[in-house]
């Protein structure tokens, strides 16, 4: 069973030529998006088609094109959309919509918060929600195949932590973010190269790509 993924932005809150903000698009039959920073809807080829959004976290460069989404997907005649996203979603949503009232009732919207172990069913998939460790209320997501067997992780902007190491174990795929190089001091919140290695020690996982990159690692990624 094949799982179709773009890596829509893999950027940061600070600009950069090449990156935009965070967003991945994965195709569970349907496509669901999993964080929606900036620069992520123009980049997205049929975003009526998308009805589920996974929110790791509620920082800016990680939902700032919710709005924007839902207004698009709105104006072509998709009304349906369900958000995911730690405690705090729906009162972030909410104001949201109150600086936008002409908005409200325009679209058919669900909002779910998660907590650690939580799963979704999408079609033949489930997503597993895991606590990060980022400073505020976040999740980390993994995708099983119809087996119960974890595919494909995603760890949202975190520190190091078990819990992402456990749920890749013998996944094909982690998308684990990498903000800074290990020249950086004192890095909290976050990951380095050298922290992820430590992370990982003793897991397999078939491939690990990294994310959420800032204009530090430009040259050395």
């Amino acid at each position: 069973m094949t799982i179709e993924i773009t890596l829509i932005g893999t950027g940061v809150a600070m600009p950069q030529p090449h990156r935009v903000q965070s967003g991945i698009l994965v195709n569970l039959d349907s496509p669901v998006l999993f964080d929606c920073g900036s620069g992520v809807l123009p980049r997205l080829l049929d975003y009526a088609a998308i009805g589920h959004v996974f929110l790791t976290h509620l920082h800016l460069d990680h939902v700032a094109d919710v709005m924007s989404l839902i207004k698009a997907k709105w104006l072509c005649g998709s009304h349906d959309l369900q958000i995911y996203g730690p405690s705090g979603t729906r009162e972030w949503l909410s104001r949201v919509f109150d600086a936008y009232p002409y908005m409200l009732g325009k679209m058919n919207i669900e909002v779910f918060e998660m907590a650690d172990q939580d799963r979704v069913p999408i079609g033949r998939y489930e997503i597993i929600c895991v606590r990060t460790a980022h400073g505020m209320p976040s999740l980390g997501y993994g995708i099983a195949d119809e087996e119960g067997c974890v595919r494909v992780v995603y760890s949202g902007d975190t520190e190091p932590i078990k819990s992402i190491a456990a749920l890749a174990s013998g996944a094909d795929l982690l998308i684990h973010e990498c903000s800074f190089p290990d020249s950086v001091p004192d890095v909290t919140n976050h990951t380095t190269p050298r922290m992820l290695g430590g992370m990982m020690v003793g897991i397999a996982v078939g491939r690990i790509i990294l994310t959420h990159l800032y204009p530090h690692t430009i040259g050395i990624e």
